[in-house]
């Protein structure tokens, strides 16, 4: 029974989260802030995560999503359009701007593979996401060419299959953060002079004390309490 639940859950998780990205691909603009608002949500377990982590990621680094939305906007979505338009009219190819378009959206695939990490893990001004979004690539080498190769099967579905892209509406952002959040544990535990296991360790303790706190938790903290008054 558990498996069965587990399985509904993760099914229903892959219908909303399709159908928002959908939507925010649809109307452009919302695009890169819902990629952030999923990095949130995607670190979570999935008995943690609900979808209001998107939304409320969102709503908490809106600041730094502006000038990342124009960025990413005008270095990928132009970029995307230039290339489709040569592919689709050969006979107006322009290789000088066919190649600044592809230099131009090797860069913003990078950045969407490290901005949401930085962003939602950091607290930083647009120059520092730069520069961290490029440094978050160094902290694993494999799951770092494993990202931006999700993101690049993404981007060449758009080009030459677009009603194929649907189908990694989840996977793509799912993914991304599984080796993104590993690769920000690495750099941030040798910053810190710790280990990967007691940074994770320690945000699981804190887990007892956010609005995300299942039952069996507050049972086990309130148990805890309990047991320290009886010593007392």
């Amino acid at each position: 029974m558990n498996g069965l639940r587990r399985a509904g859950d993760y099914i229903w998780e892959f219908l909303v989260v399709t159908v928002i990205v959908a939507v925010a691909a649809a109307t452009v603009l919302p695009l890169i802030p819902v990629t952030v608002g999923l990095f949130a949500f995607f670190r979570r377990d999935i008995d943690e995560r609900r979808f209001k982590d998107i939304f409320t990621a969102i709503a908490e680094n809106w600041k730094i999503l502006i000038p990342y939305t124009l960025f990413q906007l005008i270095i990928i979505v132009f970029p995307l359009l230039n290339i489709y338009y040569f592919n689709t009219h050969p006979e107006n190819l322009n290789a000088f701007v066919l190649a600044i378009s592809v230099i131009a959206l090797v860069f913003g695939i990078f950045y969407l593979a490290t901005a949401p990490a930085v962003i939602v893990g950091m607290n930083v001004n647009f120059r520092q996401l730069l520069r961290n979004g490029i440094m978050l690539l160094f902290g694993g080498a494999v799951r770092s060419i494993a990202a931006v190769a999700c993101i690049v099967g993404a981007v060449a579905l758009i080009l030459w299959f677009p009603y194929a892209v649907v189908l990694t509406f989840y996977a793509v952002p799912y993914i991304n953060c599984r080796f993104m959040s590993e690769n920000f544990y690495k750099l941030k535990a040798k910053a810190l002079g710790t280990t990967v296991h007691e940074l994770k360790t320690a945000e699981h303790a804190d887990d007892y004390l956010d609005e995300y706190g299942r039952i069996k938790r507050t049972e086990k903290l309130n148990g805890e309490q309990n047991e320290d008054k009886n010593e007392d």
